[in-house]
This record gives structure tokens, sequence and C-alpha cells, in this order.
């Protein structure tokens, strides 16, 4: 299990990508669910466990319908397995990373402090996030980092249109 999460570590540091990762039913239900549980997690800060609940599954719904459709038109249906498992797991990892920051800006939400360290750092995280998920689409399509961001950026802002529509934070 070991030798796996450091595979998924290096796709996160641009080592490797997920033409690295078995292709295995097991893995994708597995990094699928991982993915919708680190969802649950950072959506707890701003709702109650249920809607969290809803809000990692759609997060993760979206993951796979949005990468089904791509690969799916641009006829690498073979390659389905490994990008969205690469995509779900790093996605895993740095939902993980990105829990301290999230919940010390909740925390300090509440009492009025600063809030500049906490965004400053998810700021980051989501930088990072984007072009993790840049250059798994790059390789998955075959084609030039620039396009792999274009279409992460794309993801990500469906994905935050979606979450925020369904699942507005509180006022």
């Amino acid at each position: 299990m070991f030798p796996l999460i450091r595979v998924f570590f290096d796709i996160c540091l641009f080592r490797r990508g997920p033409q690295d990762l078995p292709t295995s039913s097991f893995l994708l239900y597995l990094t699928l669910a991982t993915h919708a549980i680190s969802s649950f997690l950072l959506s707890l800060g701003n709702h109650p466990a249920g809607t969290a609940a809803m809000a990692g599954i759609t997060d993760t719904a979206l993951l796979a319908a949005l990468t089904l459709s791509l690969l799916y038109a641009h006829g690498r249906l073979v390659r389905i397995p490994q990008t969205l498992a690469a995509l779900a797991g790093s996605g895993t990892l740095l939902g993980l990373i990105a829990l301290p920051p999230t919940y010390l800006l909740f925390s300090l939400r509440d009492t009025g402090s600063d809030q500049t360290l906490p965004i400053l750092m998810l700021l980051a995280l989501i930088v990072w996030s984007l072009v993790v998920m840049g250059h798994i689409i790059r390789s998955a399509l075959s084609t030039r980092l620039i396009i792999g961001l274009v279409v992460a950026v794309l993801f990500y802002w469906i994905a935050v249109s979606v979450q925020g529509t369904l699942f507005p934070p509180p006022a």
C-alpha cells in the first residue's frame, strides 16, 4: 500500500504520471471513495454533516463525469481508470494537506482574528492542485501542459460553480 501512496506523492511532485498507476478497478473505486471522504472532511467546516457528505459525493461525481466526458471526447477511453485514479488519489492527498489550514481559517473566522496566513496557504494549495490536475490531464491527452492547465481551471470553475449553487456557504 505504501508504494502506491508514494506514486500519488510523486504525481503531486510531477515526477510521475497516471500511466505509472496500475489499471485496476479496485484502485479506481478506492481512490474515488477516499476523494469523497476528503471532500466531505473539507466541507464539514462550512456545512452540517449531511450536507457535507452530499457535497463530498457531488465533488467526486463531478470529477468523474468531467474526466469521463473529456477522455470520451478525445477517444482515450482506455486511459479512464488510470487518469481518474490519479486525479482522485492526488486530490485526496492535496485535500488532506488542506485540512489544517481550512480548519484554521474556520476557527479564525469565528473569532474575528486575522485570516491572512490560512488564506494564503489555501490559495497556494489550490494553485498546486490545478497544476497537478493539469499535469495529469496533459499526460492523459498526450498534449502540452498549457492545455492540461486550461482544462484543469475549467474543471475547477465548473466544480466551484456547481458546489456553490447546490451547497451555498452559510451567511
